[in-house]
């Protein structure tokens, strides 16, 4: 069945959403989150050991302030987009790695470490529930199952530190 020029574009609005998150979820730019989330979005992390909490608490907690893991990367690929109730909720599944990293020897929140960094990737899915509002679509509910963590890895500088890593010497 042929989407309806609205379904085409509450898909498109959606779509948008999830890749202005990434950008300001890395960038730290909650005048960006603040028009994706509500103030009581609910996230859910209990998968991964986490908790439950609203977008106004995650936002001011150590996780999206940098101070648990100051190395973030947010990928987000393959949005299955379920529109409801005649195109005023959705329900979306997005694939997720998120490469991330805290210093070695640190205490986590504090962000005290003063080690080398140590890099992993989280990989999972999360469950969004959106709702469109006047001021556009807002997710308000978004459930993390994580799949698995690889990692440790360690954090080089760039492609010449990869190379010396790997012991290839360039010439030149």
């Amino acid at each position: 069945m042929p989407y309806t020029l609205e379904e085409i574009s509450s898909r498109l609005e959606i779509t948008d959403i999830y890749a202005r998150y990434v950008h300001a979820a890395d960038a730290r730019d909650f005048d960006t989150l603040d028009h994706i989330f509500l103030p009581e979005t609910i996230f859910d992390w209990t998968s991964c050991g986490g908790g439950k909490m609203s977008y106004t608490e995650a936002k001011a907690g150590p996780v999206f302030q940098g101070k648990l893991f100051p190395w973030s990367y947010h990928i987000y690929a393959n949005p299955q987009i379920d529109c409801l109730d005649g195109g005023e909720r959705a329900r979306v599944l997005v694939k997720a790695v998120n490469p991330s990293g805290l210093p070695q020897g640190g205490n986590g929140a504090s962000g005290s470490g003063s080690g080398k960094p140590v890099m992993f990737q989280t990989h999972g899915t999360y469950t969004d529930d959106l709702v469109k509002t006047e001021a556009g679509w807002r997710i308000v509910n978004r459930y993390w199952d994580e799949a698995f963590i690889t990692g440790p890895f360690e954090k080089v500088e760039g492609i010449p530190g990869m190379l010396g890593l790997a012991g290839v010497k360039m010439d030149g």
